[in-house]
């Protein structure tokens, strides 16, 4: 599996940078992660939602035909990997998934479709995505770059979790590796039965508990990878919260080799934070990586 090939406790974006400049966001992308990311940049084209789908929903002209323009960083951020490739090799790409869009197009339209529409709508959203993404993906690939592509599903809560997990397929085929992104309460049920390459979830938000922890051992046992939210950017935290967070976390978890699984994240995106705010995440959850990399260091000692 290509997510073998990252180093433990592997730093990433949750994709929003605050940037204005899409060259500066994608050498920012590059230079400060180990994992670079393609950076959405909401001061230049609005949030998640209008990303992809324009301010105007009456406007937004989506079909699964739509020829959608690339992001204003995907260009420069084709240029830093080209001069600065990673070593890994792997690339993160992350879309609005198609719940979150669904739920967005239902409020603009002012009604409550039945279940059966909310989902076929869905779905089709979802081969739309996928077609998008798909152009990006070969990009990468012709570079010899693979990608992990993420579907960033906050509203989930809200659109409801029954039968969504096959609206995700699209996107799943896609690229060699997929991953979900909850910063809402996670529904573990559906976690379980998608089976995401990585789950990338807010630790922020609450501690583990019972059932979080037992499905992200199952997670573990069957090959996939954790994206640790240590850190919450819109509060004044930093180091000492991220790994006091994630001990806590580690301990519940139990078993080994865990850090040979997780990556570490923001809770979400900086988007609408300053660009000091994003660079000082950026080298907190690096100064996380190497806090944690050496506690565990004995212990692997030891085994070995």
């Amino acid at each position: 599996m290509l997510l073998d090939r990252l180093p433990p406790w592997a730093t990433t974006g949750v994709g929003s940078l605050p940037h204005r400049d899409p060259r500066a966001a994608a050498a920012h992308a590059v230079a400060a992660y180990d994992v670079p990311f393609c950076p959405q940049l909401p001061r230049l084209e609005g949030d998640m939602v209008a990303e992809w789908l324009g301010a105007d929903p009456d406007r937004c002209g989506w079909s699964p035909q739509r020829d959608r323009e690339r992001p204003p960083a995907w260009e420069a951020l084709l240029d830093e990997l080209d001069a600065a490739p990673p070593a890994h090799r792997v690339v993160k790409l992350q879309v609005t998934g198609p719940a979150t869009l669904a739920c967005a197009l239902e409020r603009e339209r002012g009604g409550r479709p039945s279940r059966a529409a909310a989902l076929s709508l869905a779905h089709e959203l979802a081969g739309w995505l996928a077609a998008n993404a798909r152009g990006q993906v070969d990009a990468l690939s012709a570079r010899g770059l693979d990608t992990l592509l993420v579907v960033d599903e906050p509203a989930l809560q809200l659109f409801g979790t029954r039968g969504i997990e096959q609206a995700w397929d699209p996107l799943r085929a896609v690229a060699p590796a997929w991953g979900l992104h909850l910063c809402c309460a996670v529904p573990w049920d559906v976690v379980e039965r998608a089976q995401p390459d990585l789950l990338s979830f807010d630790l922020a938000l609450a501690p583990l508990d019972r059932r979080a922890a037992e499905a992200l051992r199952r997670l573990l046992a069957r090959g996939g990878r954790i994206a640790w939210g240590v850190l919450a950017a819109h509060r004044d935290e930093g180091v000492a919260e991220a790994v006091g967070r994630l001990r806590a976390a580690l301990a519940r978890l139990g078993g080994e080799g865990v850090a040979q699984r997780s990556l570490l994240t923001a809770s979400c995106g900086t988007g609408r934070l300053s660009l000091e705010r994003e660079h000082a995440v950026a080298g907190a959850l690096a100064d996380v990586a190497r806090d944690i990399g050496q506690r565990s260091e004995p212990a692997a000692e030891a085994a070995g």
